[in-house]
């Protein structure tokens, strides 16, 4: 991500958090819809998977987990018809506060309110069940510092969003005005010398079965599919927002939820992107996961990928066998991945998520290009607190997600799966401790291995042969060690401060070079 230039980036956070507090002192009118999104990366992800490691039957019905490995997921599908808890241990308690206290801000009729956990109201909710507007502002962002670079992420600034919903259609809009990576180059920014402009990341329209066993979801947003707490492999919440309509449908008898997704990459290119997914829950505590893409070339969503109901192996052989010269323009790039999640005992999980993108069984001439990611995490009482661990492995071979023939995998220069790729071997430990529901400390250390291999750099055929399991060039590695403190003691207010330190050998890939410096970071979410 490029620095931010000049200070008026760096002014708009305060500013911000100023209003925003003095903001969530007015008064609201009282009404919700539960079929928006919740987006993806959100924190409340981080609470429904702790729930997710704990028997379900504690939950009384409150709260549902469904598809937890395929998001996003809408408030009508976590809001069960079960009473509050009258007691529960302190685990779960920690998450319930957090979770209780956001979906009351769009809870369905049957959900009945929490006694305790009181939501902070929007900036204007007007209208009824049947016809609704919402409006909500705030400040978002997270600004690092180190030795020799500050920055201000991209995405970072002043916020809105518009919600109508008729009935069960929505109108979504998130709106940001703020530092965008590279904004200079496409558009002119408010601030002239700075990449500060106002952009939409999230805008769609959606309709949902009454109880969300169904749903459309059409416009720009982001989907993350896989167990990986940091990215997955195929579609991960670090990519960046893509435009495409997804339908999703949840097979009770089956305890199954399926989804396609068609969505266009490059427009100008004809550039398109099919995917679908399904995620079996045999039991309690066992998620079980298949994921196929497909990258292809036409002016349009092609009929055979769009309908997301065959393999995409064989659109490519059904089209090839209507225009038999029509090879090279009908040429797609498939990528299969199977994952799955175990809670072996109450409070700890497996994960695992393997990734095919090219395997010759037969000649060596080609490399194999796979990648993989294990992780462990569990979660256990102390004292009257909350304590948290995990680790997450992930590794991906040279040559994933590029393509010879211009279907790749990624978007605006960034892999629409895992962000570091590829080339790259990358560890990631982390430990938290919840005093309660609105304090959070956490202590996370992570190793990175990078080749030189990049995503416009694909393996030619007829190539010399190369083995994709060994680093191109000279390996620049990282590691990294932070410790942050998060405030968190309401809907729509949440705050956290960090340092660590950075050590990198061989920076930019010039061998024998080596940088370390300390680090400090202010992450900010604030919405009314």
């Amino acid at each position: 991500m490029r620095p931010a230039r000049g200070g008026t980036s760096w002014t708009m956070l305060p500013i911000a958090c100023g209003a925003m507090v003095l903001a969530l002192a007015m008064p609201d009118l009282s009404a919700a819809t539960p079929y928006d999104y919740i987006a993806v990366g959100d924190p409340l992800e981080s609470e429904l998977r702790v729930l997710d490691l704990l028997d379900s039957d504690a939950l009384g019905g409150r709260i549902r987990l469904p598809h937890l490995f395929m998001r996003p997921v809408q408030p009508i599908e976590l809001e069960g018809l079960g009473n509050p808890p009258e007691s529960t241990d302190v685990v779960r308690r920690i998450s319930l506060a957090r979770i209780e206290r956001a979906l009351g801000r769009d809870r369905a009729p049957l959900f009945a309110p929490h006694p305790l956990y009181v939501s902070t109201p929007r900036l204007l909710e007007y209208g009824s069940e049947a016809q609704l507007l919402e409006l909500s502002a705030g400040a978002e962002g997270r600004a690092e510092w180190n030795r020799h670079d500050r920055r201000l992420l991209s995405g970072s600034g002043l916020e809105g969003r518009v919600a109508l919903g008729l009935d069960r259609l929505v109108a979504f809009s998130h709106y940001v005005i703020g530092r965008i990576d590279n904004a200079h180059i496409f558009a002119d920014p408010i601030i002239p010398n700075n990449d500060v402009i106002a952009l939409t990341e999230e805008t769609y329209l959606s309709y949902t079965e009454e109880r969300g066993l169904w749903g459309a979801q059409f416009g720009r947003s982001r989907w993350h599919w896989g167990p990986g707490e940091e990215g997955s492999l195929v579609l991960s919440k670090t990519s960046a927002s893509l435009t495409g309509l997804a339908f999703r449908v949840h097979l009770s008898a089956l305890r199954a939820d399926a989804i396609a997704l068609s969505a266009t990459l490059r427009p100008a290119a004809g550039e398109q992107l099919a995917a679908h997914r399904v995620e079996w829950q045999p039991a309690d505590g066992l998620r079980i996961a298949v994921t196929e893409a497909a990258r292809y070339r036409s002016q349009g969503w092609s009929p055979l990928y769009f309908m997301g109901a065959i393999p995409y192996v064989m659109v490519q052989r059904l089209l090839v066998q209507a225009e038999p010269d029509s090879l090279s323009a009908y040429r797609n790039n498939i990528i299969t991945a199977f994952d799955a999640g175990w809670r072996v005992a109450e409070g700890t999980r497996l994960y695992g998520e393997l990734l095919i993108d090219d395997l010759h069984v037969r000649s060596g001439k080609n490399p194999n290009k796979l990648a993989y990611q294990v992780g462990w995490e569990g979660v256990g009482s102390l004292g009257g607190s909350r304590l948290g661990w995990g680790g997450e492995f992930t590794r991906i071979t040279r040559f994933v997600y590029t393509s010879w023939f211009g279907r790749d995998y990624q978007s605006l220069g960034r892999p629409l799966g895992f962000p570091i790729a590829p080339d790259m071997r990358h560890v990631r430990v982390r430990t938290t401790w919840d005093p309660g529901p609105d304090w959070q400390l956490q202590l996370l250390a992570t190793h990175t291995d990078k080749g030189e291999n990049e995503l416009d750099e694909p393996f030619i055929p007829h190539s010399p042969r190369v083995d994709a399991f060994k680093f191109e060039g000279v390996v620049e590695t990282t590691r990294e060690i932070e410790a942050r403190a998060r405030w968190w003691p309401a809907s729509g207010v949440d705050l956290a401060i960090g340092g660590g330190y950075r050590w990198v050998e061989n920076p930019s890939h010039v061998l024998g070079g080596k940088t370390q410096s300390p680090t400090a970071s202010i992450e900010v979410r604030l919405a009314r």
